[in-house]
């Protein structure tokens, strides 16, 4: 997949911090013609710089750092993953079909579904199939895929396909990070695309992330700020973050305390 070799050329340049065209054409085994092609996504995004013979990484690019197991992340913040899990659910009405996303705040959102006689929920998290299982008013449907542990989720291009089919009205999505310059980033290539597809097939779009995502940057893009329409959170983030946010049309939703 072009994705993931562009997303691996990326950290190879990164970690190493210059390399010949050479070196990178032996590595990934690939002409220069595609490395050229690759490289130059690399350069829009700001994290590489060509030079004569080869490429060096920016000054203030970083090496992408691996992807935390689903278990750490799902302890760290919890009262707070827990309050913007609630404010989320609150937008939910009867007999809507809503998104899912993987991610250790968005699952909490199916615990706090129990009022509504009949939901639809699509998603591709096991922790939310797991919980919805204790709830027999929500309507499950699973992405097919295969496992990906450590984000406790099903991805591969099965569940894209079948994601096309539906209409969303309502998309939850988590985040590795949130700022205004890199937009809405993940670090798993392979749910990259399913977050995508999930923004393009639904109506309405909620961002769910606590106050330790706001300014920082991961591995990919999925989504601008102003494609959201609410980002929920427990701590009203800066100032310039807060007024980028009214301009994109894209309201800030605090969770209350319980």
């Amino acid at each position: 997949m072009r994705i993931s070799r562009i997303d691996q050329l990326e950290q190879y340049i990164l970690e190493h911090r210059t390399a010949s065209i050479d070196a990178l054409c032996e590595e990934f085994e690939i002409s220069k013609n595609t490395l050229r092609r690759d490289l130059d996504i690399l350069v829009a995004r700001g994290t590489v710089e060509k030079v004569y013979g080869g490429v060096i990484a920016c000054e203030n690019a970083s090496p992408v750092p691996n992807l935390v197991a689903f278990h750490e992340r799902a302890g760290k913040n919890a009262q707070s993953k827990q309050r913007i899990a609630a404010l989320a659910a609150s937008f939910v009405r009867e007999r809507d079909i809503i998104f899912i996303d993987s991610g250790t705040t968005t699952m909490n959102i199916v615990d706090h579904l129990a009022h509504l006689n009949m939901v639809t929920v699509i998603t591709n998290s096991l922790q939310v199939i797991n919980k919805s299982m204790n709830y027999p008013n929500i309507n499950l449907i699973v992405l097919p895929g295969s496992l990906k542990r450590n984000t406790a989720s099903l991805v591969g291009s099965a569940c894209v396909e079948y994601l096309e089919d539906y209409n969303i009205v309502r998309a939850f999505m988590a985040c590795t990070g949130v700022s205004l310059q890199a937009g809405v980033c993940n670090a798993s290539t392979e749910e990259y695309i399913i977050k995508k597809t999930a923004l393009k097939k639904s109506q309405k779009h909620y961002l769910l992330a606590d106050s330790s995502k706001f300014g920082r940057t991961s591995l990919m893009t999925f989504g601008e700020i102003g494609q959201f329409d609410y980002i929920l959170t427990e701590q009203m983030p800066d100032d310039e973050f807060s007024s980028s946010c009214r301009e994109l049309g894209c309201t800030i939703e605090i969770a209350s305390e319980p």
